[in-house]
C-alpha cells in the first residue's frame, strides 16, 4: 500500500532540467508567447486547470509557469511516467501518477496530491503552507480539440475546502511554422472553489474558459447541479 514517505519528494535538480527543457532547449523549436490577465497568489495552494495539445505541454508550460507565477509546481501525471525506465525523474519534479484504466488503484495517490495541495512545503516531505498543483481535466491528450473535462479527479483533490480555493486555468495554442513554430500560452484570472460550490458545474465552466484559452470550442454538455449553490465567479 502506497503512503506519503513512498513518493521521492520533489527535487531541485530535477526541476531545475525540465525548467532548462522548457525555457531553453524549447525555444530551438518554438517562439514562446505568455499573456496574463491579472497577479497571482505569491503563496497558499493553488490548483491550475490546464489545457493537453501534447506532451510538449509539460515542459514548455513548466517553465512558462515558473516566469508567471514565480513559484514551483507539482503536475498529476499519467501512470505510465512513473515506469522504473524513467529512473524516477518523473517523480522528481513533482509527478503524482494517475491511473486512468484503474482509477481505484491510484487513490491513495489522489490523497497525497491533496496533501500536496493543501498541507506540505514544496518538497512535499514536511508541513508547509500548501503548493501549486497543476491539473489536466482531460486527463490525456487532444491536439485542436476539447476533450470532456472529468470531474472525479477534481471534486477528489480539491474536496472541500475550509478556506476558498484559488484555481487558475491555463490554454494552450500551437501553430506550425518555418524554422520554429508558435506556441501561445494564455493564463486567465484566479477563480475561487468553495465547498459550496458543486464541483461539476464549476469545472465545466473552467473547461469552457480553457477552451477560450485555447481558441476552441467545448462542445460538451453542462452536468446537473449536485447542489443548490451552482456555481461561482462563472
Amino acid at each position: 500500500m502506497f503512503n506519503y514517505s513512498q513518493h521521492p519528494g520533489k527535487t531541485t535538480w530535477a526541476s531545475s532540467t525540465l525548467h532548462f527543457v522548457g525555457s531553453a532547449f524549447m525555444r530551438l523549436f518554438f517562439r514562446i508567447r505568455i499573456e496574463t490577465t491579472s497577479g497571482f497568489p505569491k503563496d497558499g495552494p493553488l490548483l491550475i486547470l490546464s489545457k493537453h495539445t501534447t506532451e510538449l505541454d509539460i515542459p514548455i508550460g513548466y517553465a512558462a509557469m515558473q516566469t508567471v507565477l514565480k513559484r514551483r509546481a507539482w503536475c498529476v501525471m499519467k501512470a505510465s511516467l512513473a515506469r522504473s525506465r524513467y529512473l524516477g525523474f518523473f517523480w522528481k519534479i513533482g509527478g503524482i501518477p494517475l491511473d486512468r484504466e484503474r482509477p481505484e488503484k491510484s487513490k491513495q495517490y489522489l490523497i497525497y496530491a491533496r496533501k500536496v495541495l493543501y498541507d506540505l512545503d514544496w518538497t512535499g516531505k514536511k508541513e508547509g503552507t500548501g503548493n501549486v498543483l497543476v491539473l489536466f481535466p482531460e486527463e490525456t491528450t487532444y491536439p485542436r480539440r476539447m476533450g470532456e473535462g472529468q470531474a472525479a479527479g477534481f471534486r477528489f483533490i480539491t474536496g472541500k475546502p475550509v478556506e476558498p480555493l484559488n484555481v487558475l486555468c491555463a490554454g494552450f495554442s500551437y501553430r506550425r511554422g518555418f524554422p520554429r513554430g508558435d506556441v501561445l500560452i494564455r493564463f486567465g484570472p484566479v477563480r475561487q472553489y468553495s465547498r459550496e460550490v458543486d464541483p461539476g458545474l464549476f469545472l465545466h465552466e473552467r473547461m469552457m474558459e480553457i477552451a477560450s484559452l485555447s481558441a476552441l470550442e467545448y462542445p460538451f454538455e453542462a452536468p446537473r447541479a449536485r447542489t443548490a449553490s451552482a456555481s461561482a465567479n462563472g
